[in-house]
């Protein structure tokens, strides 16, 4: 019998990286055509004042703090995150992300399912090679079709909530 599984190692520094609105995506483990249940796993770094807005999606989303802060809004609450802290939000929450500063935040993320999210990234991200290198800037986004792209994937982003 042949087995499909097969251990997956990535050195530290590697994986498939993408430029999204300003933040860089690096794919640490995500779903292929043997596992399309799969989880998908990512390094988020958020350079200071940036995010994620507002959205809902279909799958399960956590997070685990590496380095600086993270603030997620969701349902009238606010969570400020550093360093070693979790939060995980169940399907169909809304929910927006933020990194106040003063340094970039670098978070792991876990999507499950991920295959989704991995085809949202891969379509409106800006892969980079090096996911060492400084982020060169991203052109200005087709909002439109990033709102598309998220429909497609159970991504569906909403209104900025007034304060």
């Amino acid at each position: 019998m042949i087995s499909t599984r097969s251990i997956r190692h990535l050195p530290s520094g590697t994986g498939r990286t993408f430029s999204v609105l300003g933040d860089s995506v690096t794919f640490k483990g995500e779903p292929d055509d043997d596992t399309p249940g799969a989880p998908l796993l990512f390094e988020h770094m958020l350079p200071a004042t940036l995010g994620v807005p507002p959205h809902t999606e279909r799958n399960h989303e956590a997070f685990y703090v590496l380095d600086g802060t993270l603030v997620v809004e969701s349902e009238g609450e606010r969570y400020r995150l550093g360093a070693g802290d979790f939060l995980s939000i169940p399907p169909g929450v809304p929910h927006a992300l933020h990194n106040p500063g003063p340094g970039p935040a670098r978070v792991l993320t876990l999507v499950s399912p991920g295959s989704q999210h991995v085809r949202f990234f891969s379509a409106v991200g800006r892969p980079i090679e090096d996911p060492n290198a400084p982020p060169a800037p991203d052109a200005p986004p087709d909002i439109p079709r990033l709102l598309a792209v998220g429909r497609e994937c159970g991504i569906e982003f909403l209104p900025p909530q007034k304060t």
